[in-house]
């Protein structure tokens, strides 16, 4: 991709800062930098771009297709910030919740036998497809989560089903 060949003239320390500030921005949260980097709309619109990549339901750019000098910082970035960026992805997908309703979902289980830095491992990974619908159209998201995640979502969900419960209590009254 063309495109991403043009943060060539970006630093590794500015690739880094960008890269959390939008994530940081996303959050409203205070910049993990003393001084903010302007980055002009269309290298943030690649970054962007970049990180929504790693969702497994979007379409991807390849790590090759970043300059080389940023390819093995960027790898690392998407490992140390895995949590931030799946929140990213999940809000990303949340955005769609208001005016979609959950048609279908569908799971399955995988090992991943290796992580992205082609290390020996055995991680369990739960891959999530939900399928969302409206009234003109539908859209599958697709949510991969390991063991720690998917007990999140579980928690989250039991939550949900306790206030529904609690409702449905009070409005019985």
């Amino acid at each position: 991709m063309d495109a991403i060949k043009e943060l060539s003239s970006i630093s590794e320390d500015n690739f880094i800062q960008l890269l959390r500030n939008i994530l940081d921005e996303y959050f409203h949260r205070h910049s993990s930098f003393k001084n903010a980097i302007n980055a002009d709309s269309q290298i943030r619109l690649q970054l962007e771009q970049l990180l929504r990549s790693t969702n497994p339901s979007s379409d991807k750019i390849n790590t090759n297709d970043l300059p080389e000098h940023l390819q093995t910082i960027y790898l690392n970035f998407v490992n140390d910030y895995r949590h931030d960026i799946e929140r990213y992805h999940v809000h990303q997908a949340s955005q769609y919740m208001e005016e979609y309703r959950l048609k279908n979902f569908d799971w399955n289980i995988r090992i991943a036998l290796h992580d992205e830095h082609l290390f020996k491992c055995r991680l369990p990974l739960v891959n999530l497809e939900l399928e969302l619908t409206n009234e003109k159209n539908s859209k599958n998201i697709l949510l991969e989560l390991d063991e720690q995640d998917l007990n999140k979502l579980i928690d989250e969900m039991m939550k949900i089903d306790q206030t529904m419960n609690n409702n449905d209590v009070l409005l019985s009254q």
